[in-house]
């Protein structure tokens, strides 16, 4: 398993995606010269958290994707992708492009989401979802 965030923290990897698996050491990659194809994902939120980060507008971890496999990819075309949203000093919750604001998308699961740059898009809905 592994867990996908923005790294905002002071230092080198500022503005990178911190890639963790569980027991090894964080990676980074700088955004803009790779994608991550993330596979088998759920968006996690730490709702008391986030409203905290949310109230006090003082960045802190409280969101995060975790996903069973990360890869590398190059010039990947994310046009007619849908956008996923996460800034807790903004909304304490993940969002959609496609709503209105008023769904909460924590916990949500895709087969395969996909960066550009700084930004998370859903590459293939999760079949259970689809299929309800």
């Amino acid at each position: 398993m592994y867990s996908v965030r923005f790294h905002l923290g002071k230092g080198v990897h500022f503005r990178h995606w911190q890639v963790k698996k569980k027991g090894c050491s964080p990676v980074y990659h700088h955004p803009d010269n790779t994608s991550l194809l993330l596979v088998n994902c759920k968006l996690i939120n730490k709702v008391n958290k986030a409203r905290s980060v949310h109230q006090a507008g003082v960045k802190d971890v409280s969101g995060w994707i975790d996903c069973d496999s990360v890869e590398v990819v190059e010039n990947f075309p994310v046009d007619n992708l849908e956008r996923l949203f996460y800034n807790p000093i903004v909304d304490p919750y993940w969002r959609r492009d496609s709503d209105d604001g008023d769904f909460v998308w924590d916990n949500s699961e895709y087969a395969s989401l996909i960066t550009d740059g700084r930004r998370v898009y859903i590459l293939e809905e999760n079949l259970s979802e689809t299929l309800v």
